[in-house]
């Protein structure tokens, strides 16, 4: 069994509760973050990213304790104890997909991008050098076209 530090207490049946209900409200981003990756919408996805730091900040503060003592966890009244178990586990389950999504929604996103610069390049070298003739080919004069590709989810 591990021991409990004594400066620290045990989290009372409130502060469990602020627990659940800011691990629901996680799972709950997480899962509306894995509907919009899952619909390409790239876009909406930022706006829940502010929320989601402010839960994750109030998590780990909220389970500091309880990280830190283990031997809290059989403190905890059983039925407590259960509801939190079913919360971290959903939570853990949304997480993989929340992974699994942002992964998918990277490699398509990467593809993409291939696709353009292979296309960009293609255009150039099709435009590019001297006709059978000798006369200059089509981008003669012109500048070469820039690509640059935004990296970020």
């Amino acid at each position: 069994m591990t021991e409990i530090q004594a400066d620290a207490a045990p989290p009372s049946p409130e502060e469990l509760r602020q627990v659940i209900h800011i691990i629901e409200d996680l799972t709950a981003v997480m899962s509306r973050e894995v509907e919009l990756l899952r619909a390409m919408r790239v876009r909406d996805f930022g706006e829940l990213q502010d929320h989601k730091l402010g839960l994750v900040q109030s998590y780990e503060k909220q389970t500091e304790n309880l990280r830190n003592n283990p031997a809290f966890v059989e403190a905890i009244d059983p039925l407590l104890r259960d509801e939190l178990t079913d919360v971290m586990e959903r939570m853990h389950e949304v997480m993989s997909e929340n992974e699994m999504a942002i992964n998918a929604a990277r490699t398509a996103n990467q593809r993409v991008a291939t696709a353009i610069v292979k296309a960009v390049e293609e255009h150039q070298s099709e435009s590019a050098g001297y006709s059978n003739r000798g006369s200059a080919g089509k981008a003669a004069g012109k500048p070469p076209v820039s690509v640059q590709i935004d990296q970020h989810l």
